[in-house]
């Protein structure tokens, strides 16, 4: 306790270790350079000197506006924490598109979604592993509607690589400057707006397995017109990625390894409660039909022709997996490791000085992207209940039903012959926005701006069941006239029902299959439009330099509105979608930020400023509410600087988390009763009661450039960020756990039959949490020169303290585990070293990724695998220009073919081998590009 007492004291009095921009120095020859100053510097493609000396353009700034403040100035006077990207580290990593930085930076979580039936291949930035709802996208400096109007996110993917002049990296709360969801931080993607010339990139990858082939290209093109005073920039990317790859690719994959309870735990027999074990199999489905029902008929199976035989079974036999047994092994073969995917975008600048002034500009973002992944089949897990008059029942099992008085008996089947489902999603977006600014007097500026946004989202699940129809396909009976008919044509003639016999493999005739099946569909559109205007400038002069200001309005109108199937809206689909559902807020905001200076070029600092930012929101659906930031920066010399910041921040609830219908989607829990394996409808939803959340974040740290070690940076930044009412929509394992441990809030989720059995499990959104998460962020780096060229080292790391999720009742503390909504490691770092000597650039990249547990809640005995060690990834790139105009490169990521840790799930679905989303999975890829510049 002394020790968490101590940190807060040194975060508060000294604002504890915290780098500045240190990214960008380790991109720079010499000393460091002021990262958004170098910003401002055109990207030329053509000629070398041919307009840059005389371009006053190509001049670095003195004042710019830094991501996480309005006001305008250097970034080594801003007392928040940022973190920099640059386009030529975007270069030497040869990324295909954004998100492939996102496990190079350990204060984000990489987010990806590959066997969803919803937003397949959506990437987010998503800050401390709190959520990418919480994380605030900018482009510009200007908020950008979500991607997906049911993703709750923007996908990173739709902006061209090529576009991206830099990317600042805010690791603090900044809800006063910007608005709802910068509770953890801001990413602010800068984009090039100065380029003159044009660029194409083309790259091709492939995995040393064989498979994982992608092609991408990208273009750019720039220049002025008007006498200089106009100037346009045009971007467009491509990129594909063909085939659905599964993990049966990997010999990890090929195992079966997947989570179940141990069929012979006792609390008292000191097994194991839970195994992560391999072989792991169906217990209660063969593809032609078993038998469950306890008795003489259970595990007799249906094979061709409607053979039988008794079905052999493993160890460890539970209610859905057993190890061994001759059941289907699901997971090499139905568990995706790779979506398919294909994206497509462009975008379109156009600014003109109208005068010394005003100037205006013009942008176009359009994208659209497509993802496809495959599910499991139409399973039915034991749950066909066949009566004893079934038309189609063998009659030497009618004979032992009628002998052992028994009217119904229980099937499990996973019917391959109504295929799998099949799932894509395509995401389109479009976004318009201008503006105009000007200069009022030498040091007031402002600026108008406007945007509208549409997006569509369009999912669709093929091959998907129609529940209602299966049960009716489920009941035939022998008609009137001999025929085999469903029990429900009886009383309702023509209704279309088609009876199924399930005895056999191929049993399902096409017929049944055209009865059932059919496609689920959900068509969700977004609008967004936001206009806003800002003023900035120096009030007035103090003996330590000029107060700055700056104030700003802006109001938002979002709506969505979601048209789902006639079958998605009564949650008919055995693959659930939402239901059809409409929503709209509106936000009216006011802020205003000031820069106070209290000392310059003193005996006793450089230069002290104080940041104050207070910003009033009012939202349609939740009321209104105030935020505010203080903020010191603190220069003693130039050598040491320390800052602090501590804020006030809030997310609202979005569209989608107040009014999506609830959905009823087919899963598996283990419960902590029975430690049994159940299957469960799992309902979830939207929450119209649901309030915003607040948060209170400190920082602090301090920015070492030692005098006596040039083009040395150290730093290091506190974080402790408390986050009250916080909505969340738990899973549903994660409400039966919590549940288990006495936390009547989540009891109330588990719903249970009258023999003590659950069958629904409820997670729906609500605000009856508190997040707290406390940790250090560190980064340097340092370059010097060696033989004839130069030598760059960076490291970034990140350690988590604490990470704990708490109601009124109870808590868990996930830093330190490594699967699970906020789970992180303790420890993630990357550490980059470069080596550049005229035409030819070497890089080597290492991403450690600290040990960690499957659960930190799991005693001695609840997991066989609880404990799993580091990894460390290494990655290589090799740039050569073989003329001023053309780069060729080539890269290998995951140099070691490096296996991912097997941290297994037990889903019904495709029980993924490994749930982590910190590991890499593809194993070695390599990938060659070539760069010409015109």
């Amino acid at each position: 306790m002394s020790s968490i007492l101590g940190a807060r004291a040194l975060a508060l009095g000294v604002s504890t270790l915290v780098l500045v921009q240190a990214g960008a120095a380790a991109a720079q020859a010499v000393a460091p350079v002021d990262a958004a100053a170098s910003a401002a510097t055109p990207q030329v493609y053509s000629d070398p000197g041919q307009e840059q000396a005389t371009d006053p353009a190509t001049q670095a700034l003195d004042d710019v506006v830094v991501t996480g403040s309005r006001i305008a100035r250097s970034t080594f006077q801003t007392p928040t924490p940022i973190t920099t990207i640059t386009e030529q580290q975007l270069e030497q990593k040869a990324a295909t598109n954004v998100v492939d930085l996102l496990r190079d930076i350990p204060a984000l979580r990489p987010n990806r979604n590959n066997g969803s039936g919803r937003n397949l291949g959506l990437a987010t930035f998503n800050m401390r592993a709190l959520g990418s709802t919480r994380t605030l996208l900018l482009i510009d400096g200007q908020r950008v509607l979500d991607s997906s109007p049911i993703a709750n996110g923007f996908d990173i993917n739709i902006i061209p690589a090529p576009l991206v002049a830099r990317l600042d990296i805010v690791t603090a709360g900044a809800s006063s400057v910007y608005g709802s969801d910068a509770v953890t931080g801001v990413v602010n993607l800068i984009l090039a707006d100065n380029v003159q010339g044009g660029k194409i990139d083309a790259q091709y990858n492939v995995s040393t397995h064989g498979d994982l082939g992608q092609v991408s290209a990208s273009a750019i093109y720039g220049g002025k017109f008007g006498d200089g005073r106009g100037r346009f920039v045009a971007a467009a990317s491509y990129f594909d990625q063909p085939d659905v790859i599964y993990q049966g690719a990997r010999e990890w994959g090929r195992r079966g390894v997947t989570f179940i309870p141990n069929a012979a735990y006792t609390p008292t027999n000191g097994e194991f409660r839970q195994l992560i074990v391999p072989d792991a199999r169906y217990s209660q489905m063969t593809a032609g039909g078993v038998i469950t029902t306890p008795g003489p008929l259970r595990n007799i199976q249906f094979g061709q022709g409607g053979a039988q035989s008794r079905f052999q079974q493993g160890s460890n036999v539970g209610t859905v997996w057993m190890e061994g047994g001759e059941g289907l092994m699901p997971q090499p073969n139905f568990a995706p490791l790779q979506v398919a995917s294909r994206q497509i975008s462009g975008f379109a600048r156009l600014s003109y000085e109208v005068s010394q002034s005003l100037s205006a500009r013009l942008d176009v973002l359009a994208a659209n992207t497509l993802a496809r992944s495959t599910g499991n089949y139409n399973t039915n897990n034991g749950d066909i209940t066949v009566r004893r008059d079934n038309a189609f029942l063998p009659a030497n099992i009618r004979d032992a039903m009628i002998a052992n008085n028994l009217t119904t008996i229980r099937v499990g089947r996973y019917n391959p012959e109504q295929g799998r489902n099949l799932n894509s999603t395509e995401n389109s977006y479009y976004r318009v926005s201008g503006g105009l600014s000007g200069q009022l007097s030498e040091t007031w500026k402002w600026q108008l701006g406007g945007s509208y946004t549409f997006a569509r989202s369009l999912i669709l699940g093929r091959n998907n069941r129609d529940q209602a129809k299966w049960a009716l396909a489920l009941d035939p009976v022998v008609g009137p006239s001999g025929q085999v008919v469903c029990r429900s044509t009886l009383t309702s003639p023509g209704n279309g029902c088609v009876p199924a016999n399930i005895f056999g493999i191929d049993a399902l005739t096409p017929e049944v299959n055209a009865y059932v099946l059919g496609t689920s569909r959900q068509d969700s559109r977004s609008q967004s439009a936001i206009a806003n205007a800002n003023v900035s400038g120096d009030l007035f002069d103090t003996w330590a330099g000029p107060v700055k200001v700056a104030l700003g309005a802006e109001y938002r109108r979002d709506s969505v509105d979601n048209r789902s199937d006639p079958v998605s809206d009564v949650n008919g689909w055995r693959q659930g979608t939402f239901g059809s559902y409409y929503g709209k807020l509106e936000v009216k905001e006011g802020y205003g930020e000031i820069s106070i200076p209290l000392a310059r070029e003193t005996g006793f600092a450089r230069n002290l400023d104080l940041d104050l930012a207070g910003r009033f929101v009012d939202y349609s659906t939740v009321g209104s509410t105030g935020v505010w930031k203080v903020g010191l920066n603190y220069a003693i010399n130039d050598s040491v600087r320390l800052r602090g910041t501590y804020s006030r921040d809030f997310r609202a609830p979005r569209i989608n988390d107040l009014f999506a219908q609830a959905n009823i989607r087919i899963g598996t829990v283990t419960d902590f009763l029975t430690n049994r394996t159940a299957n469960v409808n799992f309902l979830i939803g939207g929450n119209p009661k649901l309030g915003p959340e607040t948060a209170y974040t400190l920082t602090g740290g301090i920015v070492l450039q030692p005098a006596f070690i040039p083009r040395l940076q150290l730093s290091a930044d506190f974080y402790d960020i408390d986050l009250r009412d916080a909505i969340i929509t738990p899973g549903q394992q994660e409400v039966v756990d919590r549940c288990g441990r006495g936390d009547p809030i989540f009891c109330q989720g588990v719903i249970r039959d009258e023999s003590g059995a659950i069958t629904q499990v409820n997670a729906n959104s609500f605000n009856a949490q508190t997040l707290k998460t406390r940790g250090i962020d560190f980064e340097a780096s340092y370059n010097f020169p060696l033989f004839a060229g130069r030598f760059t080292a960076r490291a970034l790391a990140t350690y988590v303290d604490r990470l704990i999720s708490s109601t009124a009742t109870g808590q868990v503390d996930t830093a330190g585990q490594l699967q699970g909504g906020f789970a992180t490691p303790k420890w993630r770092g990357s550490t980059t070293f470069l080596y550049d000597q005229g035409p030819l650039n070497l890089r080597v990249l290492f991403n450690y990724i600290g040990p960690g547990t499957f659960d930190n809640a799991f005693g001695p005995l609840d997991l066989n695998r609880n404990h799993y060690p580091a990894f460390l990834y290494t990655d290589m790139s090799v740039q050569y220009d073989v003329t001023d105009r053309l780069q060729l490169y080539a890269k290998v990521e995951n140099l070691t073919d490096t296996a991912p840790p097997l941290l297994a799930e037990s889903s019904i679905t495709v029980a993924l081998a490994t749930l982590s989303q910190y590991h890499d999975l593809r194993g070695r890829v390599v990938g060659v590009g070539a760069r010409l510049r015109f």
